[in-house]
């Protein structure tokens, strides 16, 4: 086992209960979601976000996001599938956030996915100003 991975095992085996759980549980998001936009239209990805969204126990919302986070950095996952990954698991947590996409044309054109609660930012923050294009509520 490599010197790095081996640490970051022992960081994970630090970390409280739930919060272990929280990081597992955006990780599996995250694979999911990213498979899930591979092989099926974005409609499609909307329901079936929608479907795994049902509400459950609360949690923290700082702890949610910290996981999200997490799990992006470890698994190198893109804006759109963050924002998607959030959502799910904020919904399933009682915390309803909007995912905005926007775009932003400079010398080239760019596009942006990020989550909102309370008209906040809490994933994909960034320094540049997007134009929303698009927001996605399709979980309560």
């Amino acid at each position: 086992m490599s010197r790095r991975l081996g640490d970051k095992l022992k960081g994970f085996m630090k970390l409280p209960h739930p919060k272990k759980i929280f990081l597992i549980k955006s990780m599996v998001l995250i694979i999911l979601t990213r498979s899930m936009l591979r092989l099926f239209s974005f409609s499609r990805v909307k329901k079936l976000s929608a479907r795994m969204s049902s509400p459950g126990e609360d949690a923290d919302l700082e702890d949610l996001v910290w996981s999200v986070k997490t799990a992006s950095h470890l698994l190198g996952s893109s804006c759109l599938v963050n924002a998607i990954s959030g959502q799910i698991l904020l919904s399933r947590h009682n915390h309803p956030s909007k995912l905005r996409i926007g775009v932003f044309k400079d010398d080239k054109f760019e596009a942006h996915a990020w989550l909102e609660v309370e008209g906040r930012v809490v994933l994909g923050e960034t320094e540049r100003e997007y134009t929303p294009i698009y927001d996605v509520k399709w979980i309560l």
